[in-house]
């Protein structure tokens, strides 16, 4: 292949990339789609559909949940139906590079993310200075970071050939690739703690710790956790109430209907809103993960509801906390955080730790939600379709897999933005009318720190490979934690 064929086709396959993280998440990276694609381009719509399905099948349950970064099926995909059309159409020789080809995608991906990092710092710079076009541009960087960090790989792989691909990863040193992982575990402590402490994690810390040890010992996962830390607030929010006379203001808050004020926030702002959340992903990190990127989709809103820059600043700080949700559900969390930030542009007893903690106790079961259903069952039975008829021959296997996930993608970002925002003015109205704001606050505080306990097994790992010999006896100091704490024992052995 000529240089200039390979030039093309790697800035096509780095473009199509970079939507996974970049720019809204479509589902045109998946292998059924941009397998027969790219087998389109090269003349050989036969070898792409069977590669494409075939390579979709292998990684069908491998998904990125939560925080996790597994071996790459896009880039397997699209690098092994090249490989495959160029090597006489045998479609053996690709799907064969496949997991090679997954596995430093996979490597790739932990670089960029580490690579961001960078980012959140500078943007918290320019968030102190007050200057929020500095603060976009820097999360769009994500963009041109992921297509380079895809670009380089994948030109050098086409150009010098497959053998390549198995070489590099052959050659990568452990201390690279362990390093990466190890970081990939470690940064998240950092995001989480930051979040905490928006929280008032010493007024809170025993919820915390309970979330945790229903993780760890209990196996529970965030939104089993979510659900036992909802019926908690609750029954304390009950107990408090029977202390007091039959008739209070949760009488008037069931009796009385709440008289609406026309909100500050118009179609333009939500709209805004709406389409910047296409970009929640771009700058995602092992520190911060999403969180640059949910401040960027609430700035239309930040300048419409803020005037002074002291204002502004503190409601750009408070949205680039710790953030981790499914790109689709997570737009329902920027609709509640929208008639937050409404109701307290417009005085009402809204604080920020009243924002902080509504987001921290959503985020948890939303993604649990989005992963489960939209991630894992959705867009699987699809794919599991797709494949089926492109393994056969059948063109409209693609159609049959992309159509449903744009429709899905565009809709339930539009309306969870929506109705997030329309149904959260209401109940803060609700709220602030029968006077229960803080109680409001204590049970979203209440159920975010057993959120964030739970997340922390999954998310932060921190694997202590320490070993004594006493006389003939080897003592290990991971099995001494683990018998404490069975959480390290897994976390640990993930290396």
């Amino acid at each position: 292949m000529n240089i200039i064929t390979t030039l093309l086709l790697s800035v096509f396959i780095a473009l199509v990339i970079t939507e996974n993280y970049g720019y809204g998440y479509w589902m045109i990276s998946r292998p059924i789609f941009v397998g027969p694609v790219i087998g389109l381009i090269m003349g050989d719509l036969p070898t792409g559909l069977i590669v494409g399905g075939s390579v979709e099948l292998m990684y069908m349950g491998v998904l990125p949940i939560g925080g996790s970064v597994p071996p790459n099926a896009q880039i397997a995909g699209m690098l092994s139906t090249v490989f495959a059309i160029t090597n006489g159409g045998n479609p053996e020789i690709g799907i064969a590079l496949a997991l090679p080809i997954g596995l430093l995608a996979q490597l790739l991906i932990m670089f960029a993310w580490n690579i961001n990092i960078y980012l959140m710092h500078r943007a918290d710079k320019y968030i102190e200075e007050g200057n929020i076009k500095k603060v976009e541009m820097t999360h769009l960087l994500g963009l041109p970071i992921f297509f380079t960090v895809f670009f380089i790989p994948t030109f050098l792989a086409i150009y010098f050939g497959s053998d390549f691909v198995n070489g590099i990863v052959a050659a990568m040193p452990p201390v690279l690739t362990d390093g990466l992982k190890l970081a990939s575990g470690i940064l998240p402590a950092v995001g989480l703690a930051m979040l905490l402490k928006m929280m008032n994690f010493k007024k809170y810390w025993p919820f915390f710790l309970g979330g945790f040890i229903l993780a760890v010992y209990m196996n529970l996962n965030v939104v089993a956790v979510s659900l036992l830390a909802f019926s908690i607030a609750s029954a304390l929010f009950i107990m408090k109430n029977d202390k007091k006379s039959d008739k209070d203001d949760f009488d008037d808050f069931d009796d009385e209907p709440v008289v609406e004020q026309k909100g500050i926030l118009t179609n333009k702002e939500i709209r805004g809103t709406f389409l910047r959340s296409f970009f929640s992903m771009t700058s995602i990190n092992y520190e911060r993960y999403c969180s640059l990127g949910f401040c960027f989709a609430m700035i239309p809103a930040i300048k419409k509801l803020y005037v002074t820059n002291e204002e502004r600043v503190d409601a750009l700080k408070r949205h680039n906390e710790f953030f981790n949700c499914h790109p689709f559900t997570g737009n329902a969390v920027l609709g509640v955080a929208l008639a937050l930030e409404e109701q307290k542009a417009m005085g009402k007893p809204i604080t920020t730790e009243a924002i902080s903690s509504a987001k921290a106790a959503l985020m948890g079961p939303l993604s649990g939600i989005g992963d489960s259903v939209f991630k894992a069952v959705f867009m699987t039975i699809f794919a599991a379709i797709g494949a089926g008829m492109a393994l056969e021959g059948n063109a409209f296997g693609p159609i049959i897999f992309i159509v449903p996930n744009i429709l899905l993608n565009v809709g339930s970002r539009w309306y969870f933005v929506k109705y997030g925002h329309k149904f959260g003015t209401q109940l803060v109205s609700k709220m602030r009318e029968a006077n229960i704001i803080d109680r409001f606050v204590e049970g979203a505080t209440i159920v975010g720190m057993m959120v964030v306990g739970a997340m922390i097994v999954g998310f932060v790992k921190f694997p202590i490979n320490v070993v004594w010999m006493f006389g003939e006896k080897e003592i290990i100091l991971m099995d001494l934690i683990n018998s404490i704490m069975p959480s390290s024992c897994r976390l640990g052995n993930v290396w």
